[in-house]
Parts: C-alpha cells; structure tokens; sequence
C-alpha cells in the first residue's frame, strides 16, 4: 500500500465537481456515422487545409449553438444570460516539468476561425512553453484556496457562478470533452456536467458497425457522443433540433465547416 498527499490541483477540481452537483441534466446518446467525414478531412489534410476529428467537432457544435442561439446561455434562479460569441472550453493533457496535468483552454468565437485555426490553437496550447496550469494560475493563490476550508472555497466559487460573464471568461459558453483519444472501446461517456450552461458534449471512441443503408449492411465508421442538456434551460423539442442539425453536419454537411 502506498499513500501521498492529494495535490493542489485535484483538491480544487474536488471542490469544483462538489459545485456544480445537483443540475437538472437529461442526456442523449448519439451514434453518428463519421465514414465520409473522416474520408474527407484526409483530403484536406493532404491540401494543408484540413484538421482533426475533434476540432471538426468542435466547429460544428459552434455552428449549431449559432444556429440556435437559445443554447449558448447560461441560467439561474435570478437571470439568463445569451451570449453572442461562442466561447468552447475544452481539457487539454500538457507536460509541465515531466509531470502531466490538465488544462482548461477556452476556444473563443469559434465560429470566425476556420478548421485549421482551431486545431493549431489546440495543438499550440499543448505544447507551449512555460504553460501556465489551472483555473487558479496563481502557485500562491492556489496554495490559499486549498489550506482554506473547503466551505469557504465554496462560498467564493457560487459568487463568482452568480455572475455569466466572468464564467464565459474563464470557462466559455459551452464544455466539451474528449476520450476518443485515448480509448478504442465502444461505448458512452456522461460528463459531470452542472452549473448554468446549457448543453456540454463528450465525445467518445470511433469503432467500425454494422449499418442499415437503404436495404443493405454495411460496415462504417461511427462515432459515440454524449450530449447533456441543463433542463433548467433546454426542453425536448429544442435538444430534438439541436441535435438533428448536429448529426446532419457531421454526416452529409461538414463542407459548411
């Protein structure tokens, strides 16, 4: 058996999950057909135009939250914020000093960047020097949040949460996530998602299926993703829309990206 000390970092993202407990959440498992899509992000890989799955991702939910602005929001008790840009807020694993650690990287106006932007933004905040870590990037602010009680560290955090902008500031609009990087298993991933945004998405693995087309199986691609919406804000019907267009861009669509 062997003990350490739970670090700074995983004190404060303890904290943070304690935080958003409790939200109004429904969930929609997608399965969605990526064959064509990944067949064409290879040909404009090969133009120098291209990028990778999870940034196509990310431009199409961009585009969509654009589409139905009512989703690029955040609510409480007291007011519900719209906001005009959509800010995507993603983890990121970078390599500090040999050692690994998440970061939060808040994608901003995602919809005025083009595909390639977006993925050499991604790739640049992970291998940037001197990367700064945290929500907290202060090493001395985050060594008094965690020697303080952990009700009074959330006390602060719920006054911050009662104010939309400064969570876009520093969190975005929306969270996405992503473990198809890291895993070929099939199945599902539901995000510890709360507090007031909308919509969050996890993106899981891609696996070959058999698949019904006209009259005829055939083996394709497909891809698992999690959509969870805040019922506080999103009802069925405008999820149901959401989503539909969603799968249409990733499946037929994705030359508007």
């Amino acid at each position: 058996m062997k003990k350490t000390r739970t670090t700074g970092f995983r004190k404060l993202s303890m904290l943070g999950f304690e935080l958003v407990e409790g939200g109004h959440n429904f969930h929609a498992l997608l399965e969605i057909d990526i064959t064509n899509l990944r067949k064409y992000l290879r040909e404009r890989r090969m133009e120098g135009t291209g990028g990778s799955l999870f940034s196509l991702i990310l431009k199409a939910i961009g585009k969509c939250l654009q589409e139905f602005p009512e989703l690029n929001a955040m609510a409480d008790v007291r007011n519900t914020t719209y906001f005009d840009e959509v800010d995507i807020n993603i983890p990121i694993e970078i390599n500090k000093d040999g050692e690994l650690y998440n970061k939060q990287l808040t994608i901003r106006d995602i919809n005025r960047k083009t595909l390639k932007e977006v993925d050499d933004e991604i790739h640049n905040a992970k291998n940037a020097p001197n990367e700064k870590i945290g929500f907290v990037e202060s090493p001395l602010g985050r060594k008094l949040l965690t020697l303080l009680p952990g009700s009074l560290v959330l006390f602060f955090f719920r006054l911050l949460l009662r104010n939309h902008g400064t969570i876009k500031k520093y969190s975005g609009t929306i969270f996405v996530t992503s473990v198809s990087m890291f895993s070929n298993i099939p199945g599902y991933i539901i995000p510890y998602a709360g507090g007031p945004k909308a919509v969050s998405f996890s993106v899981g693995s891609t696996n070959k299926k058999p698949v019904v087309i006209g009259n005829e199986i055939a083996i394709r691609e497909i891809i698992n993703i999690t959509a969870t919406f805040n019922h506080d804000l999103v009802d069925g019907a405008p999820a149901a829309r959401f989503i539909n267009r969603f799968r249409n861009l990733l499946e037929k669509a994705y030359g508007e990206l």
